[in-house]
């Protein structure tokens, strides 16, 4: 295994994907120890400054914190189930990164628990490419001192390593709130490119202007985070019903410009949804309100383990 400074720490990544081969190359270049291990030795090609293990209980018998990284957890199982995989984790760290649901991770955590394995969850709110970055999002959730044995070598990974709590479905929640705001975001932006693409318009002067337009909804989002701290929306920035206003007059546009209406058609009935519920002369924010709904808490399912 390649020398590394007196800091480093040795770990393991398994499941060199993209995401994996992002997550050992930003280890490595932290200083770490890094063993890694695949399925298929070809997704290795070109991985240097860690030592590849032949097996994945190779890979785990001398790291302090072993990382996953596949699909999802069924798959991680799969893995973890070869034999003396489980021996050579107990007492350490484990972190998968895998897709999951709120059922799932309770699963998992009770067959990390049974295995005597220290389980933090672990939901990667980037692209491989932002892996390392100082604005990367990746979200945790276990216990906190087991957060904080780990957490340096966590930022090497996301500046922005975040515990959600100490329920083990923190992570998944937080992943699921951000895919809200990924989602409805890009959408947006292919939406826009294609409006103005259909009508003749300037494409690279749109996301020129993207960044610009990015400051405008953080600004916005820091007015939407008092007020729903607040419970309170009437120190109105901008009202809902002129929003619907906004959005219909969008409606009209995209099809003058020759384009399906999907899009907002969807936010018209969102927002004449929260309108009807006696919102509309409040702050657009107040739309949390329309949104929410009473949730019975969840009853994690047995995964097999």
């Amino acid at each position: 295994m390649p020398s590394s400074p007196t800091i480093g720490r040795p770990v393991a990544v398994l499941g060199i994907g993209s995401m994996g081969t992002a997550i050992a190359k930003a280890l490595i270049e932290a200083g770490h120890h890094v063993t890694v291990w695949n399925r298929s030795r070809e997704r290795l090609a070109g991985l240097t400054g860690c030592f590849v293990a032949e097996t994945a209980v190779e890979a785990c018998r001398d790291a302090e914190i072993t990382f996953t990284c596949f699909s999802n957890l069924p798959a991680t199982y799969d893995v973890l189930k070869q034999p003396g995989v489980v021996g050579a984790l107990q007492g350490k760290a484990l972190v998968p990164m895998s897709t999951a649901t709120p059922d799932e991770v309770h699963g998992f955590q009770r067959f990390a628990q049974a295995s005597g394995i220290d389980y933090l969850d672990a939901k990667i709110a980037v692209t491989p490419a932002q892996i390392g970055a100082p604005t990367a999002v990746i979200f945790f959730a276990g216990p906190q001192a087991l957060f904080l044995r780990v957490e340096p070598v966590l930022r090497a990974l996301a500046g922005r390593a975040t515990l959600m709590g100490q329920r083990i479905d923190g992570a998944v929640l937080g992943d699921f709130a951000f895919l809200s705001v990924y989602f409805a975001s890009t959408i947006g932006i292919l939406h826009g490119a294609a409006f103005l693409r259909n009508s003749g318009l300037n494409i690279e002067q749109f996301f020129g202007l993207i960044p610009c337009f990015l400051d405008e909804i953080n600004a916005r989002s820091q007015s939407f985070r008092k007020m729903i701290v607040a419970g309170d929306y009437t120190d109105v920035q901008s009202a809902l019903k002129t929003d619907l206003a906004g959005a219909r007059l969008l409606a009209n546009a995209t099809a003058n410009a020759g384009m399906q209406n999907l899009f907002s058609d969807a936010l018209i009935e969102l927002m004449q949804d929260a309108v009807a519920q006696g919102h509309g002369d409040l702050d657009s924010a107040a739309m949390v309100q329309a949104f929410s709904k009473i949730m019975s808490t969840p009853q994690p399912v047995e995964v097999p383990g």
